[in-house]
């Protein structure tokens, strides 16, 4: 496991620390990830195969045995009492993120523990629980993979930490004297480099998951699953000076947009995770470490009683505003729009630019036997998102149905207008409080594949034909960035 040494890429401490660490600090480590990789790349691999990888090692065994009774991995309390049981229950790629969590806690408390090395380590399974979790609620399967990434962010800072010696104290005291100072930048003027290049080059050395280098990006990533794992570092980062500073709500909001969900529920579940977090640390034997996870504590503030805003004053049309989305939409057509993207700023700009109180835009569902809202703004959203869906293809039928047969822009002002003769207002106009709207459908390539909705009931303000026009024309925007992407795609397949 030395061949880094000699890889001309790395600079030379890197390389040293590598190399050190891969025979004789973490060797144990190293092969264990080695192993478990060997096997899960098979195309054909089995229970036992791993479960000889575990069963080789008595604490491990204990430990992944542990993990897999807990609540977090088997919530029905279904007794797991061999590792083969495990791994059939479980999944190999859970079993492997737990092997691998395993072996990086032990080989970590097998050196000479120091302050530093305990809190990266809280940090690190604190915020892998958070970035797992985060996977989780996107619906995304890799929460395992997730999961040890996260994890593994820090390894190089652990690591150095752990087995430093007179060097990390050195460093220790140039990072007590710059405290203002960017921490990476004092690690590279003393030791020559920086602890996050370390990590890379362990990832690289020990072949971990190549998420591992895509999450070191940062903000600058476009991956999903890596998207999670840094903001479940930010998470464990900011939650160790409270869990309802401006800085948290910062990263709750970001969390919010990805999970379509309210910040405020968002910071209640940020909390949730890190008794998880506690609880996954002690079945890991890093007791020392789970007590450094931050916890919320009774009688401290919620979330929903510091981020609530005072009622905010209702969106005001503005024409300016609908000017400048109008112009960006435009401009994106130039490109290669992605379809959500622009929807979405059609969108924004009924909401904002119309001055809309409630805005959707509801999908038609792939057998086209419903149509069900995708995305909604203002006020009443989760409401909206759970409740706002109508059925296509029944008689007789109801208005936004028809507006699916026959597209055009409505305003529905009164519901006893003839032009809604023999269409039925059912369940869906509970949902808006039977109250004035506008609607049009959505379309692409020919066919209608959705539909806007806006009203203005929570205000009980009037809709107006500025408004109307102003509805009509984000609509019709909408539906040319469509016909262009239709078209662009129609070109390719020529």
């Amino acid at each position: 496991m030395s061949q880094s040494t000699d890889n001309p890429q790395l600079p030379g401490p890197i390389a040293g620390w590598v190399s050190r660490l891969s025979e004789e600090e973490m060797p144990i480590f190293a092969q264990t990830v080695a192993e478990v990789n060997r096997i899960l790349g098979k195309e054909e691999y089995s229970s036992l195969a791993l479960g000889r990888v575990i069963l080789q090692d008595p604490s491990m065994t204990a430990k992944v045995l542990k993990l897999a009774n807990s609540v977090f991995y088997n919530p029905g309390g279904t007794p797991i009492n061999t590792v083969s049981r495990a791994v059939v229950v479980l999944g190999f790629n859970a079993v492997q993120a737990i092997c691998i969590s395993i072996a990086v806690i032990e080989s970590l408390l097998r050196g000479p523990v120091k302050q530093r090395v305990q809190r990266e380590l809280a940090r690190s399974i604190h915020a892998a629980s958070q970035a797992r979790n985060l996977a989780h609620s996107m619906k995304d399967s890799a929460g395992e993979e997730v999961f040890i990434a996260a994890l593994l962010m820090n390894l190089g800072q652990m690591a150095f930490w752990c087995f430093s010696g007179a060097e990390g104290e050195v460093l220790d005291a140039a990072l007590s004297d710059a405290k203002d100072t960017d921490p990476a930048e004092v690690e590279k003027r003393v030791l020559g480099f920086k602890l996050i290049h370390l990590t890379a080059a362990l990832a690289k050395e020990w072949k971990l998951t190549p998420l591992v280098d895509e999450a070191l990006k940062g903000k600058a990533t476009k991956d999903p699953k890596a998207r999670c794992i840094d903001i479940g570092h930010q998470i464990a980062r900011e939650s160790e000076n409270g869990w309802t500073t401006p800085e948290m709500k910062k990263v709750a909001t970001e969390a919010a947009k990805i999970l379509n969900m309210n910040v405020n529920e968002v910071g209640v579940l940020f909390q949730s995770v890190a008794e998880t977090a506690v609880t996954t640390a002690k079945a890991m034997g890093a007791s020392v470490a789970a007590k450094m996870i931050p916890m919320f504590r009774k009688g401290e503030s919620s979330p929903e009683s510091v981020w609530d805003a005072p009622p905010e004053e209702w969106t005001q049309p503005d024409p300016m505003l609908q000017l400048r989305i109008l112009r960006e939409i435009t401009s994106m057509m130039m490109t290669k729009p992605d379809i959500n993207v622009v929807l979405e700023m059609v969108l924004e700009g009924i909401h904002r630019g119309v001055g809309m109180d409630r805005t959707v835009l509801a999908m038609v569902a792939p057998r086209r036997t419903l149509v069900k809202a995708k995305f909604v703004l203002g006020k009443e959203r989760i409401k909206f998102t759970e409740r706002f869906q109508f059925e296509l293809g029944t008689r007789p039928q109801n208005l936004f149905s028809s507006l699916m047969d026959k597209p055009r822009s409505v305003w529905l002002a009164d519901y006893n207008d003839p032009e809604f003769d023999g269409l039925i207002f059912g369940s869906i106009f509970e949902t808006i409080s039977r109250t004035t709207f506008f609607a049009e459908p959505v379309i692409f390539a020919g066919q209608t594949i959705g539909i806007f909705y806006a009203d203005r009931f929570p205000s009980k303000r009037e809709l107006d034909i500025d408004s109307f026009e102003g509805f009509k024309l984000f609509v019709h925007q909408a539906n040319l960035g469509l016909d262009h992407v239709a078209r662009q795609r129609m070109a390719m397949m020529r």
